[in-house]
């Protein structure tokens, strides 16, 4: 299994979108679902504000380095690293419902238009 998610990773890293400074990654795998992007760093209060969004009423994130495990009002649960040009969210699929994983997944997909400008 170890070896699956080592290549999935690898697979992401050199798949991952490359547009200057721009880059996103996204594992899903069986266990966990991660999304990474870098960025330019003018659009880190748009994706901060974007997040806070989708996580209300639960959570509220600020500040230039976030690195958290959140739990939000639904019960999702998932690690959030964000710093500005850099966000990096992961959840962990065993911890979670489907409809938790559709959620997160559903707030990495509004990251990336945000960060890739579309």
């Amino acid at each position: 299994m170890k070896q699956i998610i080592t290549m999935l990773l690898l697979s992401a890293t050199v798949l991952a979108c490359s547009d200057g400074d721009l880059k996103i990654a996204v594992t899903d795998s069986d266990d966990t679902y991660e999304f990474s992007a870098k960025y330019d760093k003018k659009k880190t209060q748009r994706v901060q504000d974007f997040i806070n969004q989708k996580m209300a009423p639960g959570s509220n994130v600020t500040g230039d380095h976030v690195d958290i495990t959140t739990t939000l009002d639904d019960n999702t649960r998932f690690e959030l690293e964000e710093y500005p040009g850099k966000v990096r969210i992961k959840l962990d699929k065993e911890d979670n419902t489907e409809a938790s994983y559709r959620r997160v997944k559903a707030m990495c997909e509004g990251v990336k238009r945000i960060v890739g400008g579309k």
